[in-house]
């Protein structure tokens, strides 16, 4: 029986001793908080402040809502930083992050409020009147947007993270946290557990055809850089597409701990980047990574490459001693051996105390970068700028619908007006989404005279939003209207003149309605209702407005033209569009004649397509010969060669949407 109770009393106090050996929550939070596992640390510290409710500790609640800022989850952070602040011992920097986070979500007046109250009880704070004018001007951007057609890469984008879009040879490479073992080549690894930041896979490099619309095939990019077991990208070429310089984080180096103000010291490391340079081989197979000789990651971050023209200058990002805060974009130059010379910050027109992140160079020279320092619409904006090294013009903010509320971040930029960027803007696949732009006709906001014909365009209430665009084809210029439900758009036009009605929504032209001044009197109002009348779905038929052949013709008239590269801009808007063009003949000639006459149309028309950049898998063609005239003008019956030329035309239609 004392036997019993002897190991009784053992058992007890080795479970005693077992309890005051685990940790509390709050302690593995803690933990985890400071190993920049934000998306664990959240949960664990959401779990305490439900429980514990308004007895919650301030702690608790500021990282909390911290967590959710690092993961760039807007609405929790907007929702968690009142809570903090109301709390007498909040951090003042909360109200900056409150502030911040309401701007990330579009709701700007709130957020200038937020900013106004930080900035009273910060007097000396950085930044705060750029914030205040980045959410004025977010306002009137919106307004007047600039005029570009922006699509959301669905082929590429999945439900999580994918950005850093590069143009290679044939197809496009870019980084993505959605793991795809199955395209994973031998030699290529993965890592079992998830980013603890994200709770999602680690970043690995794939390659995308760009030649397929209907199935598009995503590869293993290769194993020389994908055996990392941690974040790998984005990648830069040179003009060779043989050297490349690539940006990694390390998951098993062994780095410096962190001592922490309040707690004993924890055993863990940065995951600071680091650039690294390959080649390619003969056989088209990369090198081992070498490490760029100025990466010190036990010290700061150096990655997200991109070379100068001539390939004499490597711009990066860094937080790297000697900057003016943050996250700066340098250089160095290339010395005569191969090397390259000392970094060297590209200055104050381009970095602010704040991040300044991913540049890379446009054909033209241009950097592009973005910031979040600059006056901007939300978190990072993209911006641009003109010179070298260390000498910059003014960065100019892209606008709107390049940046939004979210955070807008790697444009690459390239010589046919076309580029990619990343953004996890509302309305996407995932937390970022790689979105393609093509540059549209700048807007010259005056109209020259004479002008003679009164317009009134009467829009419909489902173009809310819309900027309908009213471009006049002689002086390639035109004006943006909002589509306001039920506006009546007033203005007066020139005589003899060829116009579009161009309808953009979200920086996507969706619809286009052609007309023309030609044979009117001044005073003679036109008048137009503006609606999307065409809806652009599988099965929709129409006509090519003002798109004729001249008798017994195939060729593509230069107004023809235009009206194709109406055609072309919509199918560029709609990237998984395919649609058949279908010629017709008017009734002279035979019917055998006239099937073949409208078959070389269709395919001249098709063609045209083609080498204007429209993938041939995905527009084909088709003749009718004189079938289904639109007149009266049937075989034997007199008429003009006007009256003819109605027949002769070329309709649409939507095989998919």
């Amino acid at each position: 029986m004392r036997r019993i109770s002897i190991i009784l009393i053992l058992f007890s106090f080795c479970l005693v001793a077992r309890a005051q050996e685990q940790k509390t929550l709050q302690a593995q939070a803690d933990i985890l908080y400071d190993q920049y596992e934000y998306a664990r640390a959240a949960s664990m510290y959401k779990r305490i402040a439900d429980k514990k409710k308004d007895k919650v500790s301030t702690a608790v609640l500021v990282k909390l809502a911290d967590c959710y800022r690092q993961k760039n989850n807007y609405a929790a952070a907007a929702e968690w930083y009142p809570k903090v602040i109301a709390r007498s011992d909040a951090p003042a920097e909360s109200r900056l992050f409150y502030a911040d986070a309401l701007k990330s979500l579009g709701r700007y007046e709130e957020a200038k409020t937020a900013y106004s109250q930080y900035a009273q009880s910060n007097p000396q704070a950085l930044l705060i009147n750029e914030r205040i004018a980045g959410c004025d001007s977010a306002v009137q951007w919106m307004q007047h947007p600039v005029d570009a057609s922006i699509t959301n890469v669905h082929r590429l984008n999945t439900s999580h993270s994918d950005w850093g879009a590069t143009r290679i040879p044939h197809g496009v490479v870019y980084m993505s946290d959605t793991l795809m073992k199955n395209k994973l080549k031998p030699g290529s690894k993965f890592n079992r557990n998830d980013y603890g930041r994200t709770n999602r896979p680690y970043y690995t490099l794939y390659v995308a055809d760009t030649g397929s619309y209907d199935n598009v095939f995503i590869d293993d990019y290769s194993p020389s850089f994908n055996d990392s077991r941690y974040h790998v990208g984005p990648i830069a070429f040179d003009k060779s597409f043989n050297n490349c310089f690539v940006t990694f984080t390390f998951p098993d180096k062994k780095m410096p701990s962190q001592k922490s103000d309040t707690r004993p010291k924890i055993k863990y490391g940065y995951r600071r980047l680091e650039l690294f340079t390959s080649q390619r081989d003969t056989n088209g197979n990369w090198s081992e990574p070498k490490a760029f000789q100025y990466n010190k990651p036990d010290q700061y971050s150096l990655g997200h490459a991109a070379l100068s023209n001539d390939e004499s200058i490597l711009y990066f990002a860094s937080d790297m001693p000697g900057g003016a805060g943050g996250t700066d974009i340098w250089y160095c130059e290339r010395m005569s051996g191969g090397s390259w010379g000392t970094p060297v910050n590209c200055g104050p027109a381009v970095n602010t105390a704040d991040d300044e992140e991913f540049p890379t160079i446009a054909p033209n020279g241009t950097l592009y970068f973005s910031s979040k320092g600059h006056a901007g619409m939300g978190g990072f904006d993209m911006f641009s700028s003109s010179g070298s090294k260390a000498q910059w013009s003014t960065p100019q903010n892209l606008r709107y619908p390049y940046n939004s509320s979210a955070d807008d971040f790697y444009y690459m930029n390239y010589e046919d007006g076309g580029g990619y960027f990343a953004s996890n803007r509302t309305g996407g696949y995932g937390s970022d989404d790689i979105y393609a732009t093509y540059e549209m006709e700048i807007i010259h906001r005056y109209v020259p005279p004479p002008l003679t014909i009164p317009f009134i365009g009467k829009v419909c209430p489902p173009l809310t939003g819309a900027c309908i665009y009213i471009y006049n084809r002689q002086r390639d210029m035109g004006w943006c209207f909002n589509g306001d439900p039920n506006r009546e758009i007033q203005l007066t036009l020139e005589k003899e003149t060829d116009y579009v009605i161009r309808i953009v929504e979200n920086g996507v032209r969706v619809d286009s309605i052609e007309f023309n001044t030609r044979g009117m009197q001044d005073g003679q109002t036109i008048e137009k209702i503006i609606c999307r009348d065409k809806p652009l779905k599988a099965g929709t038929k129409f006509v090519l407005q003002n798109f004729n052949y001249d008798f017994d013709k195939w060729n593509i008239r230069p107004d023809a033209a235009l009206v194709l590269d109406s055609l072309a801009n919509i199918l560029r808007a709609h990237p998984t569009m395919h649609v058949r063009l279908v010629s017709y003949t008017d009734s002279r000639g035979s019917a055998a004649y006239n099937l073949q006459l409208s078959k070389k149309r269709a395919a001249s028309a098709v063609e045209y397509l083609i080498n204007h950049g429209i993938s041939k898998q995905r527009i084909s063609s088709a003749g009718r010969g004189d079938a289904n005239l639109l007149n009266h003008c049937k075989k034997g019956v007199s008429c003009t060669d006007a009256e003819h030329e109605v027949n002769r035309r070329t309709e649409v239609e939507i095989l998919k949407e």
